[in-house]
């Protein structure tokens, strides 16, 4: 026969709570955890799709919040697409709907351009946050989207004046001062497609040379319209409108 003893008897109570179930409370916070943890899955392989990257992301600063809409999640956060140490880090905001504990729905901004860049400042301040979006479930209409700068070679094309300019009136006679240097010579008018290389990302730059500023990190492999070109091996590159210029040596080979 088994003798209780004093220390056994603490023993067996100290091992009581551990046969118990777990508190309700202790399984829902399990079970919100898991959901966040598919909802921030799923936001990540859609960054992965969009920017087709293979391997580690550069990501940080990401953030999962629960939505008005029951198991529906707002993944905030910034990812660096090419992974080079000087190279910015791109906020992004993804919108994740589960069904059973599963990703069933997910969308995707990510600021790669001006306009996108205005998209994701607006979703997050919609959506960044316990409890944001909107009740119904719909995106926010997008009517609101600020403009987007005039500083990319299509707006500044738009913004040219037409023609050559008008000469400063000078005086006549020999004193009149020497014309002025002729200009710089234009791109030249292309055709035909592109594909950008598969090794990474590759920046889009308002003008040629080097010198404009990234108005667009285009995924790798993209395929892109020519629309012009320029000395130096520069490519004005779009879809259905131009969207800069990149480098021919940014092209698959």
């Amino acid at each position: 026969m088994l003798k209780v003893t004093p220390a056994l008897l603490l023993l067996a109570l100290l091992g009581l709570p551990g046969c118990d179930d777990p508190p309700e409370a202790q399984q829902q916070s399990g079970a919100a955890q898991a959901a966040m943890t598919e909802a921030r899955r799923a936001a990540e392989e859609q960054v992965r799709a969009r920017l087709r990257i293979v391997g580690d992301m550069s990501l940080r600063a990401i953030q999962v919040y629960p939505q008005q809409v029951p198991e529906s999640f707002a993944v905030c956060g910034q990812i660096n697409p090419t992974g080079a140490a000087n190279d910015p880090f791109i906020p992004w905001v993804a919108t994740v709907a589960l069904r059973e504990g599963k990703a069933s729905r997910a969308s995707l901004v990510i600021g790669l351009s001006n306009v996108e860049a205005s998209r994701v400042y607006l979703e997050m301040v919609d959506r960044c946050f316990e409890g944001g979006g909107p009740r119904n479930g719909q995106m926010p209409a997008v009517s609101g989207l600020p403009p987007l700068p005039a500083d990319t070679a299509l707006e500044q094309q738009r913004e040219a004046p037409q023609g050559p300019p008008t000469a400063l009136r000078q005086p006549a006679g020999p004193e009149a001062a020497p014309p002025a240097p002729a200009p710089a010579p234009q791109a030249t008018a292309a055709s035909g497609t592109v594909t950008t290389t598969s090794a990474h990302p590759v920046n889009v730059r308002s003008s040629p040379a080097g010198g404009g500023a990234v108005v667009r990190v285009v995924p790798r492999a993209s395929l892109l319209r020519v629309f012009g070109e320029a000395p130096g091996g520069w490519l004005q590159v779009g879809e259905e409108q131009p969207i800069g210029w990149l480098h021919s040596s940014m092209l698959e080979r």
